[in-house]
């Protein structure tokens, strides 16, 4: 039995086992976070050296196709002079030029490609998580960063594949990616906003959009 890296709960079970990978899956009772292992994770140079696989920016229509609804989402709620931060922003970002676009500044982290100073930054209006939040081996440490990274009334927007039942993720392709290791869904989504003080603006798809209570 190991303890759920989202809410913290030692109450979680076996949920699948991927033989061929030799990769256990463990589901919280608590919050339903789906999570791997901790002995089945890469470690750091690993993961590092994957992401630097990726080769992905602003000249590649299909990939600013594909975030592009990350921006439509945010717009309507977003008012002259907002500051966002992109979590996770990877070694090829894009979102801040997309942004810079629309006339707002996000500012990039990513603790391989653009470290920062978490502690020492004032919060923003607006956060996003694209394509991160799989990632993450300690999601409860970082939701307390990203929390504190938002204003109150700010907003927080992840894009992630969302976890459904047993069969499907059996055969998920998403899943199937080595640094691909912590799966949400609507249950530890609401989880996660009641715990760190946030309300479910929107949820559809893949995109979430959350508002961080006053």
């Amino acid at each position: 039995m190991m303890k759920c890296p989202l809410c913290l709960s030692p109450q979680t079970t076996h949920y699948f086992d991927d033989q061929r990978q030799n990769w256990l899956y463990w589901l919280c009772q608590h919050c339903d976070f789906v999570f791997r292992d901790s002995k089945s994770l890469l470690p750091a140079s690993e993961e590092r050296a994957r992401y630097e696989t990726h080769n992905n920016g602003i000249e590649s229509p299909g990939y600013v196709d594909f975030l592009m609804p990350v921006v439509k989402t945010l717009l309507p709620y977003l008012k002259s002079g907002d500051r966002g931060l992109d979590f996770g922003s990877g070694p090829g970002p894009i979102l801040n030029i997309l942004f810079e676009r629309e006339g707002f500044v996000l500012r990039n982290y990513d603790p391989y490609f653009e470290p920062l100073d978490l502690k020492n930054l004032n919060p923003f209006e607006f956060v996003t998580c694209t394509e991160v939040f799989e990632h993450l081996y300690s999601p409860h440490r970082e939701m307390e960063i990203i929390t504190s990274l938002v204003k109150a009334g700010g907003f927080l927007l992840f894009m992630t594949q969302f976890r459904k039942d047993l069969s499907q993720f059996c055969n998920w392709s998403y899943r199937m990616d080595n640094t691909h290791v912590g799966f949400l869904n609507d249950k530890s989504l609401s989880w996660l906003a009641q715990n760190w003080g946030f309300e479910i603006l929107s949820h559809q798809d893949r995109i979430a959009l959350l508002r961080r209570r006053d």
